[in-house]
């Protein structure tokens, strides 16, 4: 076998090696430094709490572990899952944490804004009239606060929203292993691997794109049929974060209006915060025809 289908094929198992790494180790690992982006925050016991209400609802079969962090971004992340041995992070805006304006101005103190890319960051100072409007339309309810950490959870939880990416990552190599040794034959082997690499990568990226676009919408809709509570919930959090992205868009300047719509919607969002509300305000009637 030429050296270039065996550099292929060692490719196969490459990307579930690497998910399963960055999946796999929670805590402070010195590796996981080079993937996980932590805030200097620390995760304050209110949200702990908070989180450790909400596992009562989530179906698991044995005690699993959490790990609550703060994340400098503007929407919340989870690595690993809750059936693993070492459990998932659970990675939540800094504004989930606030209790009420007063602590949201200290631990907010000289805000960094970004749109969850480094390029965009800007220091905020939150003693000021711009920044009080900041920490107000920062603050969600209680009910917000519920749907997002349940939301969060649900994906933890979800053997299929863990495994998918491999599984697409090993069938769609190895379909493509056919344009490897299709294309070798003609126009040889090196040029055949690179056909082959690149059509996986650009068919894989795709579907990513759009599978996490399904989970978003997935997880959402998982999370407000688990009772009118969540409902609100969802609704408050997208609109709240609406309001607050909106003079995000003013405050950043001309990053902002470039990545961030009149409306409020992230422009390089998949799917935005106004069609994951109108999928939610259908998924509601749907049900409520069913019934």
């Amino acid at each position: 076998m030429h050296w270039t289908r065996q550099a292929y094929l060692t490719m196969i198992p490459a990307y579930p090696m690497g998910y399963l790494l960055i999946n796999g180790f929670r805590g402070d690992q010195p590796w996981t430094k080079l993937y996980v982006e932590r805030s200097n925050v620390e995760a304050n016991s209110l949200l702990k709490d908070l989180v450790e209400s909400e596992l009562d609802h989530v179906h698991t079969s044995k005690a699993v572990k959490t790990l609550v962090t703060i994340t400098d971004e503007l929407e919340p992340k989870v690595y690993g899952a809750l059936f693993l041995n070492p459990g998932a992070e659970l990675q939540f805006p800094l504004r989930v944490s606030f209790e009420d304006v007063e602590q949201a101005r200290r631990l907010s103190a000289n805000i960094e804004l970004d749109l969850g890319l480094q390029k965009y960051r800007k220091k905020i100072e939150t003693r000021t009239q711009i920044g009080d409007e900041l920490i107000s339309r920062m603050m969600l309810s209680d009910v917000a606060k519920k749907f997002i950490i349940q939301r969060q959870l649900q994906i933890a939880n979800s053997g299929q929203f863990f495994c998918m990416p491999i599984l697409s990552w090993v069938g769609i190599t190895t379909a493509c292993y056919g344009i490897v040794l299709g294309v070798s034959g003609v126009a040889g082997p090196i040029v055949g691997m690179i056909s082959g690499l690149g059509v996986s990568v650009l068919s894989f990226y795709q579907f990513i794109k759009g599978y996490n676009g399904y989970i978003t919408k997935k997880a959402d809709e998982m999370t407000i049929d688990l009772g009118e509570e969540y409902e609100k919930g969802a609704q408050d959090y997208l609109t709240s974060t609406m309001k607050y992205t909106r003079l995000l868009r003013r405050v950043l300047g001309e990053e902002g209006e470039r990545n961030i719509s009149t409306g409020g919607d992230i422009r390089f969002e998949n799917p935005t915060y106004s069609e994951r509300l109108r999928n939610i305000d259908l998924h509601i009637r749907q049900r409520k025809l069913k019934n």
